[in-house]
């Protein structure tokens, strides 16, 4: 099967053919994959600029953001069957190391990964243990379900906030998961919606717009004057950073008013932070990392309804054989989600 395929430390990606995986344990599950988004951390492992070793295992067929239907069960396998409509969880969970005990799943000590550790689904099939599946309703079209596990790590960040129906919020970074967690705080009853971004960002801000969010771009200085001047001179009740670019968090201080909120979603190099503003400000700061289970059934049920349409945010899509066009698309920020399909 042609696939997309990591396979040295160095820029780029090979398009190129891999055998067909197939059910090695009791409880796996064989899918054929009909949607595979594009994340950051794809990106990141195309742009190879840092050194990714012990992120990644070489050769490496890339994606973790699939959606796709049952092929074959393990015989272990109990709550699939042949032609179920799926989305796969990028990390999995054991179910009996000591946080999965706790119901922290998320920070499973025997993690999948696939994409990084495991084959991905920018291929036709791909393998995947019966605990890292979730089913999907037959109206989620496969595109829109590969873009459930983006909402998830949204919707994760707007589970440890306390978000109250008239709060003003903002949003660092107009991407996929920041576009995503805009869409969930407006659906929970944010008064105003701000969302911030990059000059280079304008395409996305502009889908920002459409939305119908307020749009902010600007050094730090300016966008923390035009934030301020939507409030009253006050600032937000919340900032949730979805960028993680460096500075982002002293970014979010200044946006956010006395006694409010911070949401950090994004991965940030380590950078200058003074947490003294942020205590005289008595902000509460809630970090995110991944989902719960109870996050992907929540994640499924607004894309089914559409309470958050992904639609809008997948710009490109391209068979498997054109990936790299998807992956040049994305790093000249000239698109929000693309989709891989086999075909």
């Amino acid at each position: 099967m042609l696939a997309v395929t990591k396979t040295r430390p160095a820029p780029g990606i090979e398009i190129m053919e891999r055998p067909e995986p197939k059910i090695q344990k009791d409880d796996d599950v064989l899918l054929e994959v009909d949607a595979c988004g594009v994340c950051g951390t794809d990106l990141h492992f195309y742009e190879w600029a840092g050194d990714f070793t012990d992120e990644i295992t070489l050769p490496r067929i890339l994606g973790h953001e699939v959606a796709g239907r049952v092929i074959e069960v393990g015989r272990a396998v109990s709550g699939f069957q042949q032609g179920d409509r799926v989305v796969t969880e990028t990390w999995g969970g054991c179910g009996r190391c000591y946080y999965c005990r706790l119901g922290r799943f998320n920070h499973c000590l025997h993690q999948v990964r696939i994409g990084q550790k495991a084959d991905g689904g920018m291929a036709r099939y791909i393998v995947i243990p019966e605990v890292s599946l979730y089913k999907t309703p037959e109206d989620i079209a496969f595109d829109e379900a590969a873009v459930v596990e983006v909402v998830g790590v949204a919707l994760r960040c707007l589970e440890r906030v306390e978000l109250k129906p008239g709060d003003d919020v903002a949003v660092i970074g107009p991407g996929p998961v920041g576009l995503c967690a805009a869409m969930l705080a407006d659906r929970a009853g944010a008064h105003r919606v701000i969302v911030l971004g990059l000059a280079e960002d304008e395409m996305r801000l502009a889908m920002a717009r459409r939305l119908g969010y307020h749009v902010v771009t600007g050094n730090r200085q300016d966008a923390v004057a035009a934030v301020h001047e939507l409030t009253d001179g006050r600032g937000v009740d919340l900032t949730v950073d979805a960028s993680g670019g460096p500075g982002t968090i002293n970014l979010a201080v200044d946006l956010t008013k006395p006694g409010g909120q911070l949401g950090l979603i994004g991965l940030s190099p380590e950078a200058p932070f003074s947490p003294t503003r942020a205590l005289m400000k008595e902000l509460s700061i809630h970090t995110s990392f991944r989902r719960l289970p109870s996050t992907w059934q929540r994640a499924i049920n607004l894309v089914a309804t559409r309470k958050v349409d992904v639609r809008p945010l997948i710009t490109h899509r391209f068979a498997v054989a054109r990936a790299e066009e998807a992956f040049e698309v994305l790093l000249r920020r000239e698109g929000i989600k693309a989709i891989i399909t086999p075909d």
